[in-house]
């Protein structure tokens, strides 16, 4: 085989094992994946495919790229993995699989890895690379979620609307912490009424049928004036006494 044959025939052979394959400038063949790269001498090789012939060759190719990849290929830690709740239509113009589930109306369950400075969204092949199931990333993320304290506070000494004293980008994922859950039962009640904008903001009232329109005004202009690009929904919710959710608009 001469070496454009080989050539062509290596990356092509590599192609149906690795995202990204090209032949760069310099004779290298370039193999790069979501984390990392790897970069091989293309005349190494052929001079390499001459004494082991060409299956031999790219099953050794393969592995010592597979190795090079998941060198930095990233790892899940339960540690650091939070519940997360967005529109269940969050992503779906994007090729990633998210692991997700319904959690009630229009609202899903997502899971992210805090990086410090960003979350990372957890994929499906995050939990089968790092062999953990999904129940266990679950109650695992949970028990992260419940560390997180806060406080629910009257957010005027006008209404009886009550939003979280501090910022965090788990605000509104906090509602299902037992800490917040507590202190809604305890200030509000069990039949609630409350919106979640955006990521950071968690704002909820009482159900009263002769406050509803009010409450309803006010809430839907906090939503309209909340800043955070990080939106979740502009709907409002209402879970009643049983413990049932539905939007009321």
């Amino acid at each position: 085989m001469e070496y454009i044959e080989f050539a062509n025939r290596m990356i092509q052979d590599l192609k149906r094992e690795f995202n990204e394959v090209r032949l760069d400038e310099k004779e290298r063949i370039y193999i790069g994946s979501e984390f990392t790269n790897a970069s091989l001498p293309l005349r190494t090789m052929y001079k390499e495919y001459k004494i082991l012939g060409y299956q031999k060759n790219l099953q050794k190719y393969i592995k010592i790229i597979s190795e090079i990849l998941n060198t930095y290929k990233f790892r899940l830690n339960l540690n650091n993995t939070f519940p997360f709740i967005k529109s269940k239509d969050f992503g779906t113009n994007i090729n990633h699989n998210f692991v997700k589930e319904d959690l009630f109306c229009d609202l899903s369950l997502f899971y992210v890895v805090d990086l410090g400075e960003v979350f990372r969204f957890v994929v499906y092949d995050d939990l089968q690379n790092a062999d953990i199931d999904f129940e266990v990333l679950k109650t695992e993320s949970m028990k992260n979620l419940n560390k997180i304290t806060n406080i629910l506070c009257k957010l005027d000494d006008m209404h009886h609307l009550y939003c979280l004293r501090f910022n965090s980008d788990f605000g509104a994922t906090l509602f299902l912490t037992k800490h917040i859950q507590h202190q809604i039962r305890k200030k509000i009640g069990t039949d609630i009424l409350f919106c979640m904008p955006s990521c950071t903001r968690f704002i909820c009232t009482a159900y009263d049928e002769h406050m509803l329109n009010t409450n309803l005004y006010i809430l839907h202009q906090l939503i309209d004036e909340d800043e955070d690009i990080n939106k979740i929904s502009k709907n409002i919710y209402r879970r009643d006494a049983q413990g049932g959710y539905s939007i009321v608009n």
